[in-house]
């Protein structure tokens, strides 16, 4: 193959790849995506912060539009998953990349290693009342014994702080001080 051939191949390929870019589906997860701060473009689109995305026309922009897409979809389903039709998801790639990630295993999604993944968990994203994966708070449960109750109470009300965020501090190996009277 020589330039010429190679230059015509590559104007061809732009030419369908822009084509593409007026699909609806791109349209829809591009501007999703960029609305919530995953992505960025120069290009202008319509942003849609309310956006229920199906995740099969997510993967098809990803592979057929915007390999940025499929670099940030597992961390944009795991962070906002109420944006996703993920009931009628049977895209087993996905499945496996956000159980892999919860787990921090290594892996693959579509040829993008998890690893590459990993800090869109943790972006700051436009939207400030979405937490970053760092921060968000686990539901646990605990039984204990009634004189164990008093002393976590007795703590909260000498501290001034939350059940959790004694047992936290306690779990940290981090000393709790009352507060000193009078400040």
């Amino acid at each position: 193959m020589n330039k010429e051939e190679m230059l015509t191949n590559i104007r061809e390929k732009a030419a369908l790849i822009k084509e593409k870019r007026k699909d609806p589906r791109y349209q829809k997860v591009m501007g999703f995506l960029v609305a919530k701060g995953f992505l960025h473009t120069n290009e202008k689109i319509h942003l849609r912060p309310n956006a229920r995305i199906k995740i099969e026309d997510a993967v098809w922009a990803g592979k057929y539009v915007e390999p940025r897409i499929l670099e940030v979809l597992p961390a944009a389903v795991m962070r906002l998953q109420k944006h996703f039709d993920l009931n009628t998801c049977e895209d087993h790639e996905l499945k496996n990349a956000v159980k892999k990630l919860v787990e921090k295993k290594e892996g693959q999604f579509y040829g993008v290693d998890l690893k590459k993944i990993e800090p869109w968990l943790n972006l700051k994203l436009k939207d400030g009342r979405v937490k970053k994966m760092v921060d968000k708070k686990i539901m646990k449960s605990f039984r204990l014994r009634p004189e164990t109750i008093e002393t976590l109470e007795s703590l909260k009300n000498a501290t001034g702080k939350s059940e959790a965020e004694i047992i936290e501090k306690l779990v940290a190996g981090e000393g709790l001080e009352p507060p000193t009277p009078g400040l």
